[in-house]
């Protein structure tokens, strides 16, 4: 009911979590879905799209429902035109720069009191910890970290941080910036998806990762 009835086709998958769309091209929501056994990571991201309640660049939840066998959906609101920035800004990357910076100056500005997602070094560090143990990080075969491994740049991570004043206020960021989840659409609105690492922390967290994905996809 919530997408009109419409036939759904999946267009995009992130760690489980796919992206589906409707075959008619002019609507305007799409479904977060995610099958069973492990569904925290779709659970995970409905809780902080709830809290932030549509505000920008996150997308408005519609609806959400469980199936008998345990799927879990969100629908979400999404131009019906809308595309990943996979490939880049149809208009060059000086577009994409300024697209993104004004998405994360809006996300840096929403209000933070009483939230109850924590995004910071102390939370995440022990996250990458356990990816980095189970072999779910792999050597980069280009860019800046080439061959480093893995362990070495998580130490490195460690020392600057250790190094760095406790003096900048947290904001609520998104925590996990990639191509993928960076959806344009020709209106100029920026929707962010993949929000179940988000919370408040450290805004660098984001300009870090919106500076290493310009240098992916524009060198």
């Amino acid at each position: 009911d919530a997408v009109g009835g419409t036939s759904l086709v999946e267009v995009a998958a992130d760690r489980g979590v796919a992206l589906l769309r409707s075959n008619d091209g002019d609507q305007p929501r799409a479904v977060l879905h995610q099958r069973p056994p492990d569904t925290a990571p779709l659970l995970d991201q409905a809780d902080r799209l709830l809290w932030l309640a549509g505000r920008r660049p996150a997308p408005e939840v519609v609806a959400a429902g469980r199936a008998d066998e345990g799927d879990e959906a969100v629908v979400i609101r999404l131009g019906p035109h809308a595309a990943s920035a996979e490939y880049g800004h149809p208009m060059g990357p000086e577009a994409l720069l300024n697209s993104l910076a004004e998405a994360l100056s809006e996300l840096h500005e929403q209000p933070i009191e009483q939230c109850p997602f924590v995004a910071d070094p102390a939370s995440l560090r022990p996250v990458a910890a356990a990816r980095i143990e189970c072999g779910a990080v792999s050597v980069a075969d280009d860019g800046p970290y080439i061959g480093r491994e893995p362990s070495e740049l998580a130490s490195i991570f460690d020392g600057l941080i250790a190094g760095l004043p406790d003096d900048d206020a947290p904001v609520f960021v998104h925590g996990a910036l990639a191509p993928q989840r960076i959806w344009l659409d020709p209106s100029g609105e920026v929707t962010l998806l993949g929000w179940q690492w988000s919370g408040v922390g450290d805004r660098h967290l984001d300009l870090a990762a919106g500076a290493a994905l310009l240098s992916q996809l524009h060198g």
